[in-house]
């Protein structure tokens, strides 16, 4: 079959034709992420991100394009996504981090760049780095991420001291 022909069915909703189109270009896609991104598992988080987002919006493809340029332009995407958000925790924990790290946090956090403020986010469970995110990247108070999360805002507070104990241990300890 062809890609012309995997792309109409998989317009139709055959989900066979879309696992054709994913296994023709999903290397190229996950080393796309990997470049942009400098680490394995997080970009095949992105490069997962952009099939379902692929799959969800498939019906809005034109078929004129190139749907791998199509593809791949979602993945870059989904990567940028990423690295804003690496900054904006990096430029949040280096402004915090007399908070976060204690004594000699400014000194120990003007050490950690972008690459580092990634590595150390996927250091924490997936409930803490819900929090951390929530807390940084959309300025939610406890009360808010315990009612987004279905949880008591007292575990909120417990995933954020735990995030902040072992960010200062992964800093300390050089990452």
């Amino acid at each position: 079959m062809t890609e012309t022909e995997l792309i109409r069915n998989a317009q139709l909703g055959d989900r066979d034709a879309f696992a054709g189109l994913v296994s023709s270009h999903e290397k190229k896609l996950l080393a796309l992420c990997w470049n942009m991104l400098g680490e394995r598992e997080e970009a095949r988080d992105a490069a997962q991100e952009a099939l379902l987002q692929a799959f969800e919006n498939l019906s809005r493809f034109d078929a004129g394009r190139s749907f791998i340029k199509w593809l791949l332009g979602i993945g870059a995407k989904r990567c940028l996504d990423r690295l804003r958000q690496r900054r904006t925790f990096l430029r949040y924990f280096q402004e915090h981090a007399r908070e976060w790290l204690g004594r000699g946090g400014p000194r120990t956090a003007s050490a950690v760049d972008g690459e580092s403020a990634g590595r150390l986010l996927q250091k924490l469970s997936s409930r803490e780095r819900a929090v951390v995110s929530l807390t940084v990247f959309e300025d939610f108070s406890a009360r808010e991420i315990a009612a987004a999360l279905g949880c008591a805002e007292n575990t909120v507070r417990v995933h954020l001291f735990n995030a902040r104990v072992k960010l200062k241990k992964e800093v300390a300890d050089g990452m």
